[in-house]
């Protein structure tokens, strides 16, 4: 029989977590500090001999999986502009692919639009910082005024 899809643990402030055994119910609590770095998907033996997978989840916000096309101005780079893909979207940030994505630098200052996939086809525009730059990603965290999004169209959008 093929193992199951690993469940998806999240890290308490604590720096542990609940691993639950999927076929008896048990539960242990693991100190997560060493896996930090390295490893973020665990091979759980249980006391009833089940062995399953655990991915461990640091973000401390859910974050969702979308294919939203919206555009960014960088005004941290005399106004470029371009066009963007978001692929994942929590409360505090976003990540997108863009062609211009070499562009990009840490603390680079964004403003971004774009539309979501919901029944309103509900505009966003947000502004932004770079947190990472990947060769194809940008990963950034909302900033000003309307840093987090728990209310409104975009909270609501996360949280379905």
């Amino acid at each position: 029989m093929p193992e199951a899809k690993p469940a998806k643990t999240y890290i308490r402030p604590d720096n542990t977590a609940v691993i639950s055994c999927p076929h008896c119910g048990r539960q242990k609590t693991l100190q997560v500090d060493s896996f930090k770095v390295h490893k973020s998907k665990l091979k759980i033996k249980c006391g009833c001999k089940s062995i399953f997978t655990v991915n461990l989840e640091f973000r401390k916000r859910k974050r969702k999986r979308t294919s939203l096309r919206g555009t960014f101005i960088n005004h941290s780079k005399k106004g470029l502009r371009g066009n963007i893909k978001v692929i994942n979207v929590s409360v505090s940030g976003l990540e997108f692919t863009s062609l211009e994505a070499e562009k990009f630098a840490i603390n680079d200052e964004l403003t971004l639009e774009f539309t979501l996939d919901d029944e309103h086809r509900s505009e966003i525009r947000k502004d932004a910082a770079v947190k990472s730059v990947r060769t194809k990603s940008v990963g950034c965290e909302f900033t000003g005024a309307g840093g987090l999004a728990f209310d409104g169209p975009l909270g609501f959008y996360i949280k379905s």
